[in-house]
């Protein structure tokens, strides 16, 4: 056992299972340092540039619907896009990602975590759980690559089965702010995304609490933009149990420059949350806010990469206070990004 492990005057030993070796190849025998050409960060980045869409329709004055493979679709009021404060007309190229389900969320590195703008305790006002109806990146430029004026009027139209079927009339909308994870002021790919609950403004429908209300209209939520970039349906997941922390300790070799560990709750399929915070001192992964629920079931997702397969493993466990969960490298099993998004969408 570590050192480290006695810091926090606690340890709970968990032996992570590996897939069948018919499906994906366990990582004993390999060097537990991922490189920089198949960094996790990288394999992140990649798995975001695939989920990216292109559309174009015409600006001409009259509604623009624009229909994905998925079934979401994009409706325009062109009238009111602008260019520098022009009235645009002509072609409008449309770039466009969905996130939905564990898997995505994971493996694009897009996860659930926000902030209430009704905070009603000390808890609140800091990034809590959030169950998802829908992750959306949205931009419009023309096909010379100037951006459409912030202020252009669209909406989704999401189809609640594509998160599970009924619709959630408690969902509200979110914006999302990208991490810039090399210091260059840009947001990268492979950054992960903090929610902001969006209050209602005028036109906007609201939920009797100052939120900005996603109405469901014949099965689908619809979402009613004025910006472009990051948006999300959510609510915050409730959990009235008492709240913890936890603490997961990696395999030698790994740490926050080459792996990532979250933390997926039985029963939600479209929620994820990263452990992001890792202490150079006690050398683990941990969830900082203090807002975990104390005896819910979850499953502790360790990644990483090398060669240009995914690793991961992945235990069950119930959460308990202070809890410190430990990754066995013999448990490690490389994957493609194909098999962890079944193996992640499959968990219960």
């Amino acid at each position: 056992m570590k050192t480290k492990l006695f810091i926090l005057g606690a340890c709970a030993a968990l032996v992570f299972a590996a897939c069948s070796k018919d499906e994906n190849q366990n990582t004993n025998d390999f060097t537990l340092k991922a490189s920089e050409e198949y960094s996790i960060a990288n394999l992140q980045a990649n798995a975001m540039k695939d989920l990216k869409q292109k559309f174009v329709f015409e600006a001409n004055g009259e509604e623009a619907l624009v229909e994905v493979k998925s079934g979401v679709k994009i409706r325009v009021k062109t009238a009111t896009l602008k260019v520098g404060g022009q009235p645009y007309f002509g072609p409008v190229v449309v770039e466009y990602a969905e996130v939905f389900g564990r898997g995505a969320m994971l493996t694009a590195n897009k996860t659930t975590s926000g902030l209430t703008n009704q905070p009603q305790s000390e808890d609140d006002t800091r990034p809590q759980p959030l169950i998802s109806g829908g992750e959306f990146y949205v931009n419009m430029t023309t096909e010379e690559g100037e951006n459409i004026d912030e202020g252009a009027e669209y909406q989704l139209e999401v189809p609640a089965e594509l998160t599970g079927g009924e619709p959630d009339e408690d969902m509200t909308s979110w914006t999302g702010d990208q991490e810039d994870t090399d210091g260059d002021g840009e947001s990268d790919d492979e950054g992960d995304v903090t929610w902001d609950e969006d209050e209602a403004g005028d036109g906007d429908d609201d939920n009797g609490e100052g939120d900005k209300d996603v109405p469901v209209e014949n099965g689908e939520y619809i979402l009613k933009l004025r910006e472009f970039g990051w948006c999300n349906i959510d609510k915050l997941a409730e959990y009235p149990n008492e709240k913890t922390t936890i603490f997961v300790d990696v395999p030698n070799g790994f740490d926050d420059t080459n792996s990532k560990v979250y933390l997926a709750f039985e029963g939600q399929q479209n929620m994820l949350v990263s452990l992001d915070h890792y202490d150079q001192g006690t050398q683990l992964f941990g969830e900082t806010y203090n807002l975990l629920p104390v005896g819910e079931q979850c499953h502790i997702i360790f990644v990483s990469g090398q060669g240009g397969q995914w690793i991961y493993a992945v235990q069950t466990i119930t959460i308990t206070p202070n809890g410190v969960y430990v990754v066995n490298a013999g448990s490690l099993v490389t994957a493609t990004q194909a098999d962890v998004i079944n193996m992640l969408n499959s968990l219960p």
